[in-house]
């Protein structure tokens, strides 16, 4: 079960809110100032109401979302991951949805110790030109 109290258990706790469907839990990830990269070629999100909005999106295709950890870079209460995620849906015409890419994520650890995401770029991969 994922928590806050790690950054392998703050990344349990984004697959399992987003494959139930909780959009506060996947929220309570973030850090209240974060930037989140929406998609290739479109302004990031940036804090709590626009990232509700960004994830609503993805929330609206009813995902399975599954991530598996490729790299990984501390620095005191910093953390920079690497990441592979893979989200299967439908969209609401029903057409099947699937989608994947590398992801970077930089975490900071908060003053209760606890962890959250402060900048979340899910397309990276595209962005870099490793993937289309």
């Amino acid at each position: 079960m994922g928590s806050h109290n790690s950054v392998t258990e703050l990344n349990d706790l984004f697959v399992e809110a987003m494959n139930a469907g909780d959009l506060d839990a996947a929220l309570s990830v973030w850090d209240e100032n974060t930037v989140f990269q929406t998609g290739p070629g479109t302004e990031p999100a940036r804090g709590m109401d626009q990232l509700r909005a960004a994830l609503s999106e993805f929330l609206a295709l009813k995902p399975h979302l599954s991530i598996k950890e490729l790299h990984r870079v501390e620095a005191d209460d910093i953390v920079l991951v690497a990441l592979r995620w893979n989200l299967t849906g439908t969209a609401p015409d029903g057409t099947p949805v699937e989608m994947s890419a590398v992801d970077s994520n930089v975490f900071r650890r908060q003053a209760d110790g606890t962890w959250r995401i402060v900048i979340d770029n899910p397309f990276h991969s595209v962005h870099i030109g490793l993937e289309s």
